[in-house]
């Protein structure tokens, strides 16, 4: 579990700063481990939640920075334009597939690149503000999500009309000319509840330097100068989110926009390209109907769901600086740059039915089927160059390749239905079995079946014990088999879907009303794990890369210090492995976080948070010594003005911590990676904030 709210003493007059005492964090409800609801406590599956409360607390502008704090969990910002990545337990590729995101339950996995299509949000994610909570298992989700839900699943829950009156409105301004601000009003429209936000993010970023890219590499190879390097990365964006929540008896309908504008960081090919960005707009709506009796016993839900987004590249982005010039190689120069300009669409639609039945003694039998269509369309790209016949790039007039086969990915589509059964035994007192089988039938993969199986030892009224067990398997994404991308990634059409099999040992300890601990033991395997790897050209290829292994463990300590102040201590450890018992390499291998909640005064609350990352080794081939870890200092300062207004004051990296994520190493045929000095993190910012309700 994560979850660290203190139980404060409040004026009569004035709300509290934070509202749930630790026992009442023990019994909070989940429903993402099972889909229905369950305390985290008996859950059978290793779980966490970060409340709203705790949000606030934190004081957090991206849900990325509650996130890190998770056990088992980091949160990178590198490779593709520094987008969010979601590292469980050790299980990492380029793309981050096999973390599953989730809204209000409904998946946002992309065909293109097989993570949830708003990870091309990049530097600035969700509103914070329109969420109520996050839900997160570590570890296999299959039998209950499907084939994406591989190393472990994030749910993020908005607000609901129902549970709101009033209104809400933000502002604030800080580090890197960022801007924030949000309004939410709720009201009631005869019959029809109803809650609707609008959020803007602005930010130059932060621009640490990258003191050499590809471009140097191969300047000091051809005898050019055409590198930026060094050079910033850049890290600025302008971010529009929209959202609507509808509630009318037994109906809800959900509807969301979002834009955003973001710059290309490190660049598309690992050349720095300071004048380039893209956009990403991407739409949403689902209309959920419920009926809690449809007959005795039985309760229904049906469940319709859109999703759109698209990429666009109005300025294009350099391959290759001006001045790049691979003659001696067999191609040719670029004066004024290798240019590319891929954009394309994508939309989804998902129709599920799931039913509980409460009718027979000592079990909640669960049901459920779907049905799922996807299409990758308006695929277009313009650019200016091509390979020579010695693989090298050559230039060409500027040329539009779409509907040609030198589209850097085809048009496509995929479906797939499923059906699943899940039975909650409680076959003895103290003792419950969860066990549950999901058929998933894909039409360019065939079926795959996960099961799963949870048995939950309510030893004590203080101990519970959890021994897991569980299945995964992912499809390849259309970017993996199809892609055509040269010199940068080449798909491959004969892939193999991948596979997890886990087992997992869980305990909680809460001997006191003033502290519990939790301690999760896991060990896993994985067969045909899927990522792209360099060849002697310099070309990424989507191949299965064999077996991994991974083990380790997760703790977590939370402590009531006094009424005003509570504590919360986690550390993990993982060791992941190839067939050869090389590193995959990529995410430390051991991280751990403090934090402290405390409310000094009825009218302040301080949040500080410290962040411990350890060395990260190095994947096989990559000659680089270990990434040296880091240690981050966050701060939030809390004030309420009055009833209605509260101040926020959130300094990260207090101590301008030089944070780097791990580079790829290099590919064949390199001797140095194409960023050989790794990836620079944001430094020291600063953010002011205030918030009125009424």
């Amino acid at each position: 579990m994560f979850l660290t709210l203190l139980s404060c003493q409040a004026t009569a007059t004035i709300e509290d700063l934070s509202a749930l005492t630790l026992e009442e964090l023990m019994s909070l409800q989940v429903r993402i481990a099972t889909g229905t609801p369950k305390s985290l406590v008996i859950a059978p599956a290793v779980a966490s939640v970060i409340t709203a409360e705790e949000l606030e607390a934190m004081g957090v502008q991206d849900i990325d920075e509650a996130l890190e704090l998770v056990p088992g969990l980091h949160v990178s910002h590198s490779s593709f334009f520094y987008a969010s990545r979601y590292f469980m337990r050790g299980i990492v590729s380029t793309y981050n597939p096999h973390t599953l995101v989730l809204i209000n339950g409904i998946p946002k996995s992309s065909l293109f690149l097989g993570d949830r299509g708003q990870r091309l949000m990049a530097r600035s994610g969700f509103p914070v503000k329109m969420v109520e909570r996050i839900e997160i298992i570590r570890g296999p989700g299959s039998a209950v999500y499907g084939a994406d839900a591989f190393a472990g699943v994030i749910n993020i829950i908005t607000k609901a009309p129902e549970d709101l009156d009033g209104g809400e409105a933000s502002l604030g301004y800080g580090s890197f000319d960022s801007g924030y601000s949000f309004l939410r009003q709720a009201m009631d429209v005869g019959p029809v509840q109803s809650v609707v936000s609008i959020a803007y993010d602005q930010s130059n970023g932060d621009a640490p330097t990258i003191e050499a890219d590809q471009q140097s590499n191969l300047d000091a190879l051809l005898g050019t100068s055409a590198s930026l390097a060094p050079g910033p990365v850049n890290m600025g964006y302008r971010n529009f989110d929209l959202r609507t929540d509808l509630l009318w008896s037994q109906f809800r309908l959900r509807m969301a926009y979002r834009q955003d504008r973001v710059e290309t960081a490190q660049g598309l090919n690992a050349t720095l390209d300071p004048d380039s960005r893209f956009e990403h707009h991407h739409r949403m709506a689902d209309l959920t109907w419920q009926v809690p009796e449809l007959r005795p016993d039985w309760q229904l839900e049906t469940q319709l769901s859109y999703l759109y987004s698209d990429v666009r590249t109005p300025t294009g982005f350099l391959l290759f600086p001006p001045g790049a010039d691979f003659t001696l190689l067999g191609g040719g120069a670029f004066p004024e740059g290798a240019i590319l300009k891929p954009e394309l669409s994508e939309e989804s639609v998902r129709f599920n039915v799931t039913s509980l039945y409460r009718g027979w003694e000592d079990h909640r039998i669960r049901l459920g089927t779907g049905y799922f269509w996807g299409d990758i369309y308006r695929v277009t790209n313009i650019s200016n160059n091509q390979l020579s016949e010695t693989g090298a790039p050559t230039p060409i007039p500027l040329t539009d390749t779409s509907d040609t086969e030198r589209i850097f990915l085809p048009e496509n589509q995929r479906t797939s239905y499923y059906g699943f059964v899940q039975d909650e035994w409680a076959f003895a007192p103290d003792w419950e079995l969860t066990a549950g089988v999901r058929y998933d039938h894909y039409s360019d993969f065939g079926d795959t079946v996960n099961p799963r199986l949870a048995l939950v030892w309510s030893a004590t009224p203080w101990l519970t014990t959890k021994l897991l067990y569980g299945e995964a398997f992912r499809a390849p994404a259309f970017f993996e088999l199809h892609a055509r991308i040269t010199p940068l990634a080449q798909g491959n059409p004969d892939l193999e879907p991948e596979t997890l099999k886990s087992t997992e040992l869980a305990f909680n300890l809460n001997p006191s009303p003033d502290w519990t601990l939790d301690l999760n033991l896991y060990h896993f395997r994985i067969n045909d794990l899927i990522d792209f790897e360099g060849d002697p050209g310099g070309t990424f290829i989507a191949q299965n890369s064999g077996r991994v292994l991974g083990r380790g463990f997760e703790t977590e300590l939370r402590y009531q210090l006094a009424d005003t102040a509570q504590l919360l201590i986690n550390y993990s450890y993982q060791r992941t492995r190839d067939q050869d018992d090389e590193p995959l390499g990529l995410t430390p291998n051991a991280d751990a976080s403090l934090r402290l909640n405390w409310q000094p005064r009825p009218a302040w609350q301080l949040t500080p948070s410290v962040v411990w990352v350890g060395t990260s080794e190095r994947a096989a081939g990559d000659a680089r010594s270990k990434l040296d870890g880091y240690t981050t200092l966050d701060l939030n300062i809390r004030r309420r003005l009055n009833e209605n207004v509260t101040l926020n004051l959130q300094a990260n990296n207090v101590s301008d911590e030089d944070v780097r994520e791990a580079s790829r190493g290099p590919v064949q045929g390199q001797s140095v990676p194409n960023i050989p000095n790794d990836l620079p993190q944001q430094g020291r910012s600063v953010i002011l904030r205030g918030t009125a309700r009424w």
